[in-house]
């Protein structure tokens, strides 16, 4: 097996699929996304017509995935089945549901508000626009602090799924700009994310880039 994860170790759903990877146990060869490597950059393209990160090449099978849940479900079936996607239907439903709400309501409008305040995305957007973007942040976090009321310790039931992989970068990232505020279950299921060692290799490997978030840590 031969495994190319094209992403930054800074990127949230860089990270996502790195969880990924790190819980798995598959090895991989990072390739580095940099924006100042024109060559670099023109070979990622190549790969991926919207230049969005990740992007897994399986040079054994000669194939190229795109978009992180779909990395990750590929990932899994590499990885004998089950684990991230669990075999039980109705579990690898919730997975999916908790993920697509991640990467939707969190993810989207985190990396809309991100772009302006590093000016890659034009000028900044009214006021309003912002708002509504953080709006949906702060509807997501109550969504999730109702999922997680049933006792579930992960975010799609006991065991760590495809939900844990979005959610361990993207609350971690979008808690800085929307704070969980009184939402003790959301608290508690981070910190849980925080712990995990796939999670905390994954944070290790973005390091050396320094704090690249246009934001204070969050203090909630």
């Amino acid at each position: 097996m031969s495994l190319i994860l094209w992403s930054h170790p800074y990127s949230a759903y860089g990270q996502k699929a790195l969880v990924a990877l790190y819980e798995l146990g598959l090895p991989f060869e990072p390739r580095l996304v940099d924006h100042a490597d024109e060559p670099v950059m023109a070979a990622f393209r190549a790969l991926s017509p919207f230049a969005r990160m990740p992007v897994l090449v399986d040079t054994a099978a000669g194939r190229t995935i795109h978009e992180s849940s779909i990395v990750i479900e590929y990932l899994d079936r590499l990885g004998d089945g089950g684990r991230l996607l669990p075999a039980d239907p109705e579990a690898a439903l919730e997975a999916r549901w908790v993920d697509r709400i991640i990467d939707t309501y969190v993810g989207a409008p985190m990396n809309r508000i991100i772009f302006h305040r590093l000016g890659r995305a034009g000028p900044p957007p009214p006021e309003a626009i912002t708002a509504l973007d953080m709006g949906d942040i702060r509807n997501a976090w109550d969504l999730l602090e109702s999922r997680l009321a049933d006792g579930r310790i992960w975010g799609a039931g006991e065991s760590f799924t495809l939900a844990d992989c979005a959610a361990a970068p993207i609350l971690t990232y979008a808690r800085r700009l929307v704070p969980f505020g009184e939402r003790p279950r959301l608290k508690a299921w981070h910190g849980r994310l925080m712990a995990r060692s796939s999670f905390r290799r994954a944070l290790e490997d973005a390091a050396p880039f320094g704090d690249l978030m246009p934001a204070p840590p969050a203090t909630d």
